[in-house]
């Protein structure tokens, strides 16, 4: 067998729609759909393509992942951008963007080439709704395979789960966090490992269902959809009758199935999805060979009986109806699915066990024909239950392994209509294998609620979320002790014109904070309205979050999206919350502030400020995350010293400025503009002198001592310029 690209395995242009699922994409009204690498084989984006434009037009580059064969079956190496012609509905337009990808030659090179503007993508889809517990080591073990050996750094994994029980589960998004998926994938069927995606999705599920409460008409097929997705999940439905019906099983399977294929339609680049599955029964979807027929009979009783085998012989109209628009919605998203058949092989059913049945009677039950279809249909492959599923695994990621990426000007109208687009090589002898098409994006007023799910996820916990996210904003995590226990204090700095479609009266926060095992542990959320009037007297908006934590070093992700606009913005900060609390006296992290009468500060409502927890006045300063001006010659900061009563007495405060280049630390002169007591927090507002600095990265390190204190205390921030 050789190893090029077969015709059978792909429907391989891979489109680079404007995602729907990316609320950020729907709000970056002028740019390419992905940065282009340095070193990239590529023509630079004309001027025009980055210039704002009015009104709802996108003016974008689409990336088209393209695979060519020769008359052999071998991939195509030797193409010049030159050698392509792309036609979007019947229309030629120019390859302003060129890439190749061929594995055979960077290993002759012996360097790794590129990485690709588009990344290869694999969904793997564990169905264990019609699986049995055989079928589902065979998959688990080809899964981990496959992860082990198959798969590129820069491949995109999503971990996708079905059963009866719970539905549909996303435990990880597209990650190139390869071995988290292999973790998640080892412990099936052993014991519970959460992936990310799939903690973001309990949470936003219980959300968004406390704020349905009170309206129980569902608007949409979609909305009915999410609803129940969403009691499954958090285990608020318990429909027995349904799961233990094989037909309202199929049902609800393929109506998940439908509604995944449809928000997918737009996830940049071409979709491998590799099913896990025994099938849907031949008999349920095609109705069972040779029919039933309805003779003679003398009775009622024996007529009854001839109707309900005649009906139980035939298909089921209504299951074959979302199976063939399941198809329909797969093409459109640019998914070739990889059915791997994990059932048992007819000689092994165990067919007294299956109720008496006869062994043509086990084929009628068999899925294989729901899979060939799967494959067949949307340019992917079907495995039978003989072949070996690892060996099916390596097959799949030889088979995508190399590809050219073509990218062509387009002007995108917020629409959610459809494109036709046409792959051609102007020489003879090759065969272009091509999606149909791609979508327009939509506005984002216009998705529902299970697309804003997947949205969330991705701007959450991709690795890199440009495009999806507009701006990277700064964000400063301080671990402090209030009231004897240990709080993480998160805050973002906001600020530009960039982030005006931001902030609105529908704009929401989410706080996520992982742990040392990159696992989520902690998700808070407010709403964080800004109307415009708040806009125009403002320059900046500081969202905090204060939350109690447990001891560990964690990552925090601070989320913002508007609900209206679909604009979203994205800060990480680390933080260290140590084993022990600190024994009094003792400083907290200081804050750096800067003069500044045109910040708002925004947090979720009855709980602190950053100003309170601070002790510093709101309408003068603010926080600084990150970056202070460039013109600043005066730091600010604010302190928070656990000591006793009286022990302010005849306290002295000292600063040393190190970094920006130079070798040692100074001394800085320090003012004390303001001493606040409450309890045994004293809080300090203080004046630093730093005069002239220049760019990089700085750390002032402050100083507190007093007759009552054994030894001084020292506490450090970091800030740059």
């Amino acid at each position: 067998m050789k190893k090029g690209f077969c015709a059978p395995c792909i429907g391989a242009i891979f489109v680079l729609g404007i995602y729907l699922l990316s609320l950020a994409l729907l709000a970056q009204p002028a740019r390419a759909e992905r940065r282009l690498q340095a070193g990239q084989q590529e023509q630079q984006v004309p001027k025009e393509l980055q210039l704002r434009p009015k009104h709802e037009v996108t003016v974008a580059v689409k990336l088209v992942q393209v695979y060519v064969t020769d008359k052999g079956g071998d991939p195509a190496g030797d193409l010049t951008a030159d050698d392509f012609e792309i036609y979007d509905n019947n229309k030629p337009v120019p390859v302003l963007h060129f890439e190749k990808h061929f594995a055979e030659d960077l290993a002759a090179a012996g360097a790794p080439g590129p990485r690709p503007a588009l990344n290869r993508k694999f969904f793997l889809f564990f169905d264990l709704a019609f699986t049995d517990a055989r079928g589902l080591m065979r998959a688990k073990n080809a899964a981990l395979k496959f992860m082990e050996k198959s798969l590129l750094p820069t491949d995109e994994i999503s971990l996708v789960t079905y059963t009866a029980l719970r539905g549909l589960t996303l435990h990880e998004y597209m990650t190139r966090d390869h071995a988290r998926v292999r973790n998640i994938i080892e412990n099936f069927g052993l014991k519970s490992v959460t992936g990310r995606a799939e903690n973001l999705a309990n949470f936003f599920y219980s959300d968004t269902l406390m704020s349905l409460q009170s309206d129980e008409v569902q608007t949409s097929a979609e909305d009915s959809f999410f609803t129940d997705q969403a009691r499954l999940q958090t285990g608020q439905m318990l429909d027995t009758a349904r799961r233990q019906g094989y037909v309202d099983q199929a049902r609800f399977y393929l109506d998940a199935w439908n509604n995944l294929a449809k928000v997918l339609r737009t996830v940049p680049g071409y979709k491998n999805i590799v099913l896990f599955s025994a099938g849907l029964a031949k008999q349920l979807l095609f109705g069972k060979t040779g029919g039933a027929v309805v003779g003679d009979w003398s009775t009622p009783e024996q007529l009854a009986a001839q109707m309900a085998e005649y009906d139980a012989a035939q298909a089921d109209t209504g299951l074959r109806s979302d199976f063939s628009r399941l198809l329909k919605e797969l093409k459109n998203s640019n998914c070739a699915v990889f059915t791997v058949d994990i059932s048992r092989v007819h000689k092994e059913m165990d067919v007294e066990g299956a109720g008496g049945a006869t062994p043509a009677g086990a084929r009628e039950l068999d899925g294989a024909d729901s899979l060939k279809q799967l494959a067949s249909e949307t340019g992917g492959r079907f495995y039978a239950n003989t072949v070996n599923p690892e060996n099916a695994m390596e097959e799949i990621v030889n088979t995508t392994k190399n590809f050219y990426i073509l990218g062509f000007k387009v002007d995108e109208s917020w629409d959610g209509k459809y494109h036709k687009v046409k792959v051609k090589v102007k020489k003879k002898g090759y065969n272009v294998y091509s999606q149909a098409g791609y979508f327009n994006p939509k506005p984002f007023r216009e998705y529902n609620n299970f697309e804003r799910l997947l949205h969330l996820i991705e701007v959450a916990l991709t690795e890199e979320p440009w495009p999806y996210v507009p701006v990277e904003i700064p964000v400063t995590s301080l671990n402090l002790v209030e009231k004897g226990w240990p709080m993480a204090l998160t805050f973002a700095r906001a600020s530009g014109e960039e982030l005006a479609e931001v902030f609105g009266p529908k704009t929401e926060a989410y706080l996520l904070i992982f742990n040392e095992r990159g696992e989520l542990a902690l998700i808070k959320k407010f709403k964080a309205a800004v109307s415009e009037n708040d806009k125009k007297e403002n320059d900046a908006f500081l969202p905090s979050f204060m939350l109690p934590i447990k001891p560990g070093k964690y990552e925090c992700a601070l989320v913002m999206r508007n609900l209206d606009t679909g604009r979203a913005a994205r800060g990480k900060a680390a933080i260290e919350v140590p084993a022990q609390l600190p024994v009094m006296p003792y400083l907290d992290p200081p804050l750096l502030l800067r003069l500044d009468d045109r910040a708002r500060e925004i947090n979720a409502g009855g709980e602190p400020t950053l100003a309170s927890i601070y002790g510093y006045n709101p309408g003068t300063y603010s926080a600084v995350a990150g970056k202070v001006p460039p013109e600043t010659r005066k730091l600010y900061a604010a302190l928070r010293l656990a000591c006793p009563a009286g022990w302010e007495e005849g306290l002295a405060v000292g600063a040393e400025l190190a970094g920006g280049g130079g070798e040692t630390g100074r001394s800085l002169p320090v003012a004390v503009l303001e001493k606040k007591r409450e309890g045994q927090l004293l809080k300090l507002l203080l004046e630093l002198e730093t005069g002239e600095m220049g760019a990089g990265e700085y750390a002032v390190t402050f100083t507190v001592s007093g007759p009552n204190f054994v030894q001084p205390l020292r506490a450090t921030t970091h800030f740059s310029l």
